[in-house]
């Protein structure tokens, strides 16, 4: 038994040949190297002195051990599960019948929140649209100008006047109350029927029971894990987002899976789900983009098709939003401060930790598009809105043009100091440490958000939340919790498994065009480099979609 034992050891860590294990202690040490980089930036902020090296040396090791044996592990399971049988047939629960019991497994958390959660951007939102209260406010400067607008596109529109109808019913039967439990049952419901659907589909067409297996372990997750219910009972513009994302997937899946004839098996529904994905959040037309440039490298009749519709979508997210639709309705468009809040911070980083750089004229060109004495008061090293909030609206194009001159020359010189501003911010999705955020209650709020209430005390709803914070940092389990888990290990995984690996290791493998779900999801990841803030919710959409594109590509197609 223990020789037996020994084999299945040396097996795993060193089977499939030299080539293989060279090939998977180098991807440990790069796996390695950019978590170490990640903790050291959000830790120590890329400050290095003899203590600090001594004990990034031995996290480089035990972290490098830790990727290579969940490579060696991983490839253990996949190469057994070519030896198993065609999977077997067994009892079959309805789809409607699954999403119910994936509805009920949510209910609890509502019944105990009820009726529903939220976060200050839905408060801005919805507010802001019912009482023209601006969900961004300007004016953060002492005597600078305000903006009065309907609404102010910082925050997309679309979810804007989602979130806005469901209470607008709500008022018109005497409760926003209702209305905003209203919103959170829809949600729930159309959560439950494409996410079962989804994993129901993949389960009726796994070729083994070890697919299967793992399809039954994603169900299970999505049902029982604590921060799905939470967000799916929360109105918040990324949870719409993030069902959209995994809906969107799984019509590239099927599609060049050669499952639909055509995306979403209707060129009109493509349509509608990329036009939903880039009006719901700002990043979603980017994804549109890149997914649609992908698709030019894979050989099908239809790519062009795909490219046509993405471009159609592009246009008016970029076009007619802008041009038509803002100045009808009188909604402001999102400040050029978005765009270059990463680029704000690292600027606000550089006068805190080195403003003897900086000569009278760089001052004053700085302090043409921030303030230049509240960026270095305001400045934070977990957030980009202090600094970005300093953005003046007067700053013409001329201004920020110098700026970004004045920019990229002090960036050349202090590469470093930039590298510690951004990555101290987006360092805990790629690296372990950061749980998984979750909102717990309504916030307070004048206006109409200041008519929707908690029903039950907030007492049982504190607790759970101080009990599921409690559970996520138990050890091995705060794994299941971890940010980086979803935003970046399993989408890198699946990428090397699914593309490296098989390419240098099996040349003459089939290709597996429905392998391009994986561009959505690292663009996704990309963009969380230059996020504002570590939160879950920038991560939200990899959170839902890395497990059921772990299900996708993961599993063998018997139609694929």
């Amino acid at each position: 038994m223990k020789q037996e034992k020994s084999l299945i050891l040396k097996r795993t860590l060193f089977g499939g040949g030299e080539k293989a294990v060279a090939l998977d202690a180098a991807f440990s040490v790069i796996m390695s190297l950019i978590t170490v980089f990640n903790k050291n930036a959000v830790d120590d902020h890329l400050f290095l002195d003899r203590f600090i090296v001594r004990r990034y040396i031995v996290l480089f090791f035990v972290y490098t051990a830790m990727f290579y044996a969940a490579v060696r592990i991983i490839e253990f399971l996949v190469s057994n599960e070519k030896s198993k049988a065609t999977a077997s047939s067994s009892v079959e629960i309805s789809r409607l019948k699954q999403a119910v019991m994936m509805f009920l497994a949510w209910v609890p958390y509502l019944i105990i929140f009820l009726p529903g959660v939220a976060n200050y951007d839905t408060v801005n939102q919805v507010n802001d649209f019912f009482d023209g209260v601006a969900p961004v406010p300007f004016g953060f400067i002492e005597g600078q100008e305000t903006v009065n607008v309907f609404l102010n596109a910082h925050h997309p529109i679309v979810p804007t006047f989602i979130f806005s109808f469901f209470i607008g019913i709500g008022r018109f039967f005497g409760s926003a109350t209702a209305g905003f439990l209203l919103y959170i049952l829809c949600q729930m419901a159309l959560g439950a029927i494409l996410i079962s659907g989804i994993l129901d589909d993949l389960y009726n067409n796994a070729e083994t029971n070890n697919g299967r297996y793992l399809i039954k372990a994603v169900r299970v997750f999505f049902m029982f894990m604590p921060f799905i219910p939470m967000y799916m009972i929360c109105m918040l513009k990324n949870t719409m987002h993030s069902l959209l994302f995994i809906l969107f997937i799984y019509s590239l899946y099927r599609y060049f899976a050669g499952m639909d004839s055509k995306p979403a098996k209707s060129w009109i529904l493509f349509l509608l789900i990329l036009l939903m994905l880039c009006v719901t959040l700002n990043t979603g037309v980017y994804v549109v983009l890149f997914t649609g440039i992908a698709t030019l490298f894979i050989k099908d009749r239809n790519r062009y098709k795909i490219i046509l519709v993405s471009m159609i979508s592009m246009v008016v997210w970029f076009v007619i939003f802008p041009k038509v639709v803002y100045p009808a309705l009188n909604v402001y468009p999102g400040g050029k401060q978005e765009l270059y809040g990463t680029i704000f911070h690292q600027t606000a980083r550089l006068v805190r930790d080195n403003e003897e750089e900086f000569t009278e004229e760089d001052k004053k060109i700085i302090d043409a598009v921030l303030d230049y004495e509240k960026i270095k008061e305001n400045f934070s090293f977990e957030a980009t809105d202090p600094v970005k909030d300093t953005f003046k609206l007067s700053a013409s194009d001329r201004d920020i043009s110098e700026y970004l001159k004045l920019w990229f020359r002090m960036g050349l010189r202090h590469p470093i100091v930039y590298l510690r501003a951004t990555f101290s911010i987006c360092g805990n999705f790629f690296s372990p440490g950061a749980g998984i955020q979750v909102f717990g209650d309504i916030p307070m709020a004048a206006g109409v958000f200041g008519e929707i209430h908690h029903i039950l005390p907030r007492v049982l709803g504190d607790r759970l939340i101080s009990l599921y914070y409690k559970i996520s940092l138990l050890p091995v389990i705060r794994l299941l919790f971890s940010q980086v888990l979803y935003s970046f290990w399993i989408p890198v995984y699946l990428f090397y498994y699914m593309v490296i690996r098989e390419k240098v290791l099996n040349k003459n493998g089939r290709k597996r065009p429905e392998l391009i779900i994986l561009v959505p999801l690292f663009v996704s990841v990309l963009f969380l480099v230059v996020s504002p803030m570590n939160y879950s919710r920038y991560a939200l959409c990899l959170i839902f979609a890395s497990p059921i594109i772990l299900a996708m590509a993961g599993v063998k197609n018997k139609r694929s």
